[in-house]
């Protein structure tokens, strides 16, 4: 029996993990790697998700509403709700990553509707397209923030926009918005970004926006001054009407000019700068001239009667001119019975005004020292009857007694004065108040009532009655005879011409030719007589009434 040969073991080897796996499951591995690398990179290119809270939504719509700067989409709204408190809406949005360092504490927001008021028309695109929400930010990246208050009105002005921004101090609001231009020689370069009180409440100001190129006209020496569209002057001149815009005639504006001196300066070209806000054009002009503040050009003056009606304010002239004004009114009582009172007004004079300009107060006291020395003094004048105020007035007199500046007095070197003619003036109109007052006035209207009434009882009488009447008659005749007078011309003619024909026969030296002669001359004197008053009834039938 044949051996069987022993069997040889079988072994089976393990096949690796690439070999058990098929290449069929690559495929949907693959795709959901690139579908984790797609939300990835969506999670991390998405941008910032902010928060904006607004009164109310205006027409904001979740996944509808754009968010745009410069009329660019830079994000979307992605969801609308109301606050905790139910008094606001606050504003989901999602922002491009490309903006998201540009969202920051300075960052603004509004929403964008039509809107129609005086100041502008804007955003009429939206009756269309619908509402959307702008965006507005600086041009320094800054550390990012998710809540933001959104602002109830779009401002005028963005902060990229070349200019300069400069706040107004003015006593009242008057008739100045927002919204109100800026002129400059009645071309608009600005607007009225804002108008608020200051933190104490004693000033309005206001922030206004000058566009580039024109900010470079703002100087130090730049004045500010109210527009009312219409500004009417009454002069020697005679009267002008000035119309600054139409559109400052419905809101009001603000103007600025520059003197000639500031011309050659060197523009400011920076925000923050304060400037005052003068009422009128008038008054921004003056304030070039002024220097209250400069204590150094002021002076007193010492007067012995009385200064009712001089007030601070007052103006001081010299000839015409206004070169200062009164700072104070003092009056100061005797201390012991050696003193005497002072009463004195404290005279803030303007340099400029006088023809000095630039001077130390050194070389103004030596400039009015010499004035004094050829007869400048200080007088008290009347500025107006009817109110009683009075001004101060520098006069030039030519035999002044010898005088000079008291630079030891206090508090301000003093000017030397010269009697005013205040109390002659009040006398004289006292004098004739108190002869008005004497007249027998009522003798007078006696006398004129027995006139009146006397004329009334002629008028009224039987015979003036009568009188249109006769006159009537009179015409008649007088008619009646201008009717005959051609019938007596032509028979003074005809006696002419039958005197003339007898003359004819006769010898020039007989006595009878020569009074015949005489008579046909006085005829013919008379024809012509009456047909001159012929003439004249013709022309004027009332001549034979007037005499002419």
């Amino acid at each position: 029996m044949a051996k069987k040969a022993p069997a040889k073991p079988v072994v089976d080897t393990l096949r690796g993990l690439p070999s058990r796996v098929s290449l069929v499951w690559l495929l949907p591995l693959a795709a959901l790697l690139f579908a984790l690398f797609v939300l990835w990179r969506a999670y991390v290119d998405r941008g910032p998700l902010i928060e904006i809270m607004f009164e109310n939504a205006g027409g904001v719509e979740a996944g509808e509403t754009e968010i745009r700067r410069r009329d660019v989409t830079v994000g979307t709204v992605a969801a609308v709700r109301l606050s905790d408190d139910l008094n606001s809406v606050i504003v989901e949005a999602r922002l491009d990553p490309q903006v998201s360092d540009y969202i920051d504490a300075d960052t603004r927001f509004w929403i964008v509707n039509a809107r129609i008021n005086t100041t502008e028309i804007s955003g009429l695109s939206t009756l269309l397209s619908g509402a959307y929400i702008e965006v507005d930010w600086d041009d320094e990246p800054g550390e990012r923030r998710s809540e933001f208050v959104g602002l109830t009105e779009a401002p005028l002005t963005t902060r990229g926009l070349p200019g300069m921004r400069v706040t107004l101090d003015a006593e009242e609001a008057g008739y100045i918005y927002v919204g109100s231009p800026v002129f400059l020689r009645q071309m608009e370069v600005g607007r009225v970004e804002r108008r608020r009180l200051a933190d104490d409440g004693s000033q309005v100001l206001f922030d206004l926006f000058i566009a580039a190129p024109y900010h470079k006209h703002v100087y130090a020496e730049t004045r500010f001054f109210g527009v009312s569209g219409v500004e009417a002057s009454f002069g020697a001149t005679g009267a002008s009407v000035r119309v600054e815009s139409i559109a400052a005639l419905f809101t009001g504006g603000i103007a600025f000019e520059n003197s000639e001196a500031a011309a050659g300066s060197k523009p400011l070209l920076r925000d923050g700068v304060n400037f005052t806000l003068y009422n009128n054009k008038a008054a921004a002009l003056d304030s070039l001239f002024e220097s209250t503040e400069d204590t150094r050009y002021q002076y007193i003056a010492e007067f012995d009667g009385s200064v009712k009606g001089l007030r601070p304010g007052a103006p001081i002239e010299y000839q015409g001119i206004r070169v200062g004004s009164v700072v104070e009114v003092s009056i100061e009582l005797p201390q012991s019975a050696s003193e005497v009172k002072r009463t004195y007004a404290v005279l803030q004079f303007q340099p400029a005004r006088l023809g000095v300009g630039d001077v130390t107060p050194e070389s103004l006291l030596a400039t009015m020292e010499r004035f004094v020395e050829d007869g400048l003094r200080v007088q008290l004048a009347t500025g107006n009857l009817l109110t009683g105020s009075l001004l101060i007035k520098l006069v030039d007199i030519d035999d002044a007694p010898v005088a000079s500046i008291d630079k030891q007095a206090e508090p301000y070197p003093s000017l030397p004065t010269t009697p005013n003619n205040i109390e002659a003036v009040t006398a004289d109109v006292e004098t004739l108040v108190s002869n008005l007052a004497s007249l027998p006035l009522d003798t007078l209207i006696v006398a004129a009532t027995d006139l009146l009434r006397n004329t009334s009882n002629i008028v009224g009488s039987r015979e003036m009655k009568g009188l249109p009447a006769q006159i009537a008659t009179s015409l008649d005749t007088i008619n009646s005879a201008t009717g005959d007078l051609p019938a007596m011309m032509k028979a003074l003619t005809s006696a002419s011409q039958n005197a003339d024909d007898v003359l004819a026969g006769l010898s020039p030296d007989s006595e009878i030719y020569i009074e015949l002669a005489a008579a046909a001359r006085e005829l013919r004197v008379a024809a012509k007589s009456i047909a001159a008053f012929a003439e004249l009834l013709e022309e004027n039938p009332n001549a034979v009434i007037t005499g002419r």
